[in-house]
């Protein structure tokens, strides 16, 4: 294992100017360094382009009364100076009133208690999200304000956490926390100034995808290569590009024929509001993912001080023996429970067998480090991730499972 050589694609890749949510420069800097780096290994590389929203947003305040509260803005949301009267809505029934039009409108107490799924989210709908998101659009605010605190198992590390990041809402909407918002429930209905510095434009990104053998049929193997905006996103999910950029080296033409294709994607959209990188795969290969015996997806592994688990999906009995054999040398690759929250979910989702490589620590993971700047390269043991990289190695060269 060449620790010097991991590293050096780690911090390149959470060096880049800015971060690598998709579309910005960082990103690109990110994607041309994965495809060069397969590209050395010897494989076939495909850069396709899609459309995607890219955003900044630079903080903002409301002024009431001589008081000032500083916000943070939603991510993809729109920027805004607006005067109007603040008012204060605890559920989702608070949304019919009648003088919430041009209003500064702060959501607190349980409509404010989780975040609300994107509108045009491609994979799953939520009714609840649903029905706020509509009253809200129907109720025409100036601006939308939400407290919140943390929310760890979608937002990870983010206080306060976004309630509403989504491209297509048409309100400008930012966050405050609940210990700062305090002495802003004394001001219902007096008039206040919200300045948000935010705004959002159409750009461009790009998956990288590596080809080794035929495409039906293969092994894909996935790790998403943006970030979060904010984040340098080491452990999510640099140190799983990492490994893939490690297994190239492995699987590379020079080290032999291997018995089955192998597909490399790294896929641009998983931090990403609308996940534009995996619907533009998908519109590639959704009809054929029967070409597909099996994906391994790789988000979250590397964190230092635990050890790698991973999970299986709709495998069948030959299949999940075949992976727990090739897995179980690798001591630092163990068994863990059910994870749904990446890629790997819509290929089970759709039934298709699929195996998931995260930390046995997500928990503590996602209270630290998940979607925060928190997240930096000296969180990562590149150890670990090389140990997955061996792991899935010696899954697709001892391929096909017997039973």
């Amino acid at each position: 294992m060449d620790v010097a050589r991991l590293s050096t694609h780690l911090d390149a890749l959470c060096r880049v100017v800015g971060d690598r949510r998709p579309g910005s420069r960082g990103n690109r800097q990110a994607t041309t360094h994965v495809a060069e780096a397969f590209a050395a290994a010897g494989w076939e590389v495909d850069r396709p382009t899609f459309a995607c929203l890219d955003w900044r947003g630079a903080g903002g305040r409301l002024d009431v009364d001589g008081a000032r509260f500083r916000l943070t803005p939603s991510p993809y949301g729109l920027g805004v100076d607006v005067t109007g009267p603040i008012r204060l809505v605890d559920e989702p029934a608070g949304l019919g009133r009648r003088d919430l039009t041009g209003s500064i409108l702060v959501l607190h107490g349980s409509i404010a208690a989780e975040p609300l799924t994107p509108k045009g989210f491609p994979f799953y709908g939520d009714e609840r999200s649903e029905r706020i998101v509509t009253a809200l659009e129907a109720a025409r605010p100036a601006v939308v304000l939400a407290v919140t605190g943390r929310f760890p198992p979608l937002c990870g590390a983010l206080d306060p956490f976004p309630l509403i990041e989504d491209g297509d809402f048409p309100i400008p909407t930012a966050n405050l926390r609940p210990d700062a918002a305090t002495d802003l429930f004394d001001h219902e209905g007096e008039m206040a100034r919200v300045t948000i510095d935010a705004e959002r434009w159409e750009a461009r990104a790009e998956n990288v995808i590596a080809i080794r053998g035929p495409r039906t049929p293969r092994v894909t193997v996935i790790a998403h290569v943006d970030a979060k905006p904010g984040t340098p996103g080491a452990v999510d999910n640099a140190a799983g590009v990492v490994a893939l950029i490690d297994l190239a080296d492995r699987l590379s033409p020079h080290r032999g024929e291997l018995p089955i294709g192998v597909e490399l994607l790294a896929v641009n959209g998983e931090d990403h509001f609308a996940a534009p990188g995996e619907v533009d795969w998908l519109a590639a290969n959704g009809s054929s993912l029967d070409d597909i015996e099996l994906v391994v997806n790789v988000d979250g592994a590397g964190y230092r001080g635990g050890r790698s688990a991973w999970s299986a999906y709709h495998l069948d009995d030959a299949p999940a023996a075949h992976v727990a054999e090739a897995f179980a040398p690798v001591e630092s690759l163990a068994p863990g429970p059910a994870w749904y929250q990446s890629d790997h979910a819509i290929f089970a989702m759709a039934g298709r067998p699929a195996v998931a490589i995260t930390t046995d620590r997500v928990d503590e993971m996602l209270e630290t480090l998940f979607h925060a700047p928190t997240d930096t390269p000296d969180q990562v043991d590149l150890s670990l991730v090389a140990d997955v990289a061996e792991g899935i190695e010696r899954l697709i060269r001892s391929w096909p499972p017997t039973a």
